[in-house]
């Protein structure tokens, strides 16, 4: 392609659609303002944008439905730049799909609008109570749910869930926001809506819906009951790779393709949702665009979280302590990609129900493939974040189930714990400092450092921990042995060291 003049890039918005001339981006077709909102999403980031909104996008354009747009809502203060950015652009956005021989590129405009809570938390729960919302979807992170994995409880001593409890003019958490705006159907005698969650967590549904239940009891016991009889929360399995987009493609967006986004996504072509078919109110024809619709999607679910997403978090943090900053580096260092092959196969796949049809070490293949695309520029610390939300979901419910087998193997797993409290010391291989992104990183940090090679400060957090682990002194001891090595001699020869026994 030929670079462009960023001057004449065309600003996206509606007016430019209508008069669109650039052949290899697709662009909406179908009457934006015609489109009934039937849906209303928590947390409008890149996921959301590359996975549920497309399937919607598809569903619009090519088959004509009208009544399951999207509007957006902004939870968190953080949340003004997206604000800005789509309502300038009418909330449209580019998203670009970016394989390892070419990149597709179209522009999404499912959404339809979007809304700012922290301005006006009144206006968005109204919206959420209004007789057109039918589905209110959520990507808000693991940490998002205030979900304890150890007592699997709502974390009722939050800061953030107290005051919701508390003040429910001013909500800063879902479920004040789901609390009323379903108070309010219930009030009124209406159907309530389907809560989905599309966050990468065991049970996502359930989850959602018993801690929804758990605030809701805390506050009025009889909604709290009929949100347990009415309400549906479907489960679902989701998986894109987005990575965070960068100003470099935003540039490449204006410079070669010709158009100014200020909120473009990146994504990889591999898209998959597996959903359960339990709705409160109808819900879109999914199964027209790709999305598999199943009873019960336990299964994929966990074949995804533990294969894929517990691989993706081991291996980034041995990567960052390795020094690596992109993913498919990672993946392409032979130790390394080793590591998580041979534990995918001796640790992890012999714990999971058989799925018809499915060969769980050809899945664990062709994640590896998947993550070695050096198109996507998947950054290493991306996958670091919010560890607290993601190793107690994706990792430790392995080794738990291990450690009650007779002679269980959790060398491997293990390992890959042993570089998370590694890596919460906030401070790398070279002694140099970086920052820890997590919602309980102070308190992550203070106890990583005060227990240095000893893993204990951190296992005595209960939240994070249950007793199995935590008073089980065979996995102590190999985590302590796994800390201590990882310290000492780093990540990969440690790694290399534990993988001397194993053949391919």
């Amino acid at each position: 392609m030929t670079k462009t003049d960023q001057k004449t890039a065309v600003a996206l918005n509606n007016q430019a659609i209508q008069h669109w001339n650039i052949p290899d981006i697709e662009v909406p077709t179908y009457p934006r303002k015609a489109v009934k909102e039937g849906i209303v999403h928590l947390g409008v980031g890149g996921f959301h944008r590359s996975h549920l909104a497309l399937y919607m996008n598809r569903l619009m354009q090519n088959h004509g439905t009208k009544d399951w747009s999207i509007c957006g809502v902004g939870l968190m203060k953080f949340d003004a730049p997206m604000r800005d950015a789509l309502q300038s652009q009418d909330c449209l956005y580019t998203l670009m799909e970016r394989g390892i021989e070419k990149t597709t590129t179209q522009v999404i405009g499912s959404i339809t609008s979007y809304m700012y809570a922290p301005e006006n938390p009144r206006a968005v729960i109204e919206k959420m109570a209004h007789p057109d919302t039918r589905i209110v979807s959520l990507t808000v992170t693991e940490s998002g749910y205030y979900h304890s994995e150890a007592t699997s409880s709502l974390q009722t001593d939050d800061p953030a869930i107290i005051n919701d409890l508390k003040d429910s003019k001013h909500p800063s958490t879902i479920y004040g926001y789901l609390y009323e705006a379903l108070s309010i159907r219930h009030k009124k005698g209406s159907r309530p809506f389907t809560i989905m969650s599309c966050d990468n967590m065991p049970e996502n549904g359930n989850t959602l819906k018993s801690m929804l239940i758990a605030f809701a009891k805390e506050k009025d016991t009889k909604l709290a009951d009929w949100i347990e009889k009415n309400v549906a929360a479907p489960n679902a399995m989701v998986d894109r790779v987005t990575p965070k987009t960068t100003e470099s493609d935003r540039t490449y967006l204006a410079d070669v393709l010709g158009v100014k986004d200020k909120c473009p996504v990146v994504c990889e072509p591999f898209i998959q949702w597996v959903l359960e078919d339990n709705f409160t109110d109808g819900r879109p024809e999914w199964e027209k665009v790709g999305v598999q619709v199943v009873s019960n999607v336990g299964p994929y679910e966990l074949m995804k979280l533990r294969l894929l997403n517990g691989a993706h978090s081991e291996m980034g943090y041995l990567g960052y302590l390795a020094g690596y900053q992109y993913i498919h580096e990672v993946v392409t260092d032979p130790i390394i990609n080793k590591y998580i092959r041979v534990m995918n196969r001796e640790e992890v796949i012999p714990l999971l129900p058989k799925i018809e049809g499915v060969d769980f070490n050809e899945y664990s293949l062709s994640v590896l493939e998947r993550f070695s695309n050096p198109a996507i520029k998947d950054q290493v610390a991306r996958i670091c974040l919010m560890g607290s939300g993601k190793m107690p979901k994706y990792v430790l419910p392995s080794i738990s189930e291990q450690l009650a087998k007779p002679n269980g193997k959790y060398d491997l797993l293990t390992l890959g714990v042993a570089g998370w409290f590694r890596y919460l010391t906030g401070i790398d291989m070279n002694g140099e400092e970086f920052e820890i992104e997590d919602v309980m990183a102070p308190t992550l940090i203070a106890a990583a450092r005060k227990g240095g090679r000893n893993p204990a400060p951190l296992l005595n957090i209960k939240t994070l921990f249950g007793a199995d682990l935590r008073d089980n002194k065979a996995f102590v001891q190999k985590l302590t042995t796994a800390l201590e090595l990882v310290s000492d001699k780093g990540p990969l020869e440690t790694v290399r060291e534990y993988l001397a026994e194993f053949k391919e």
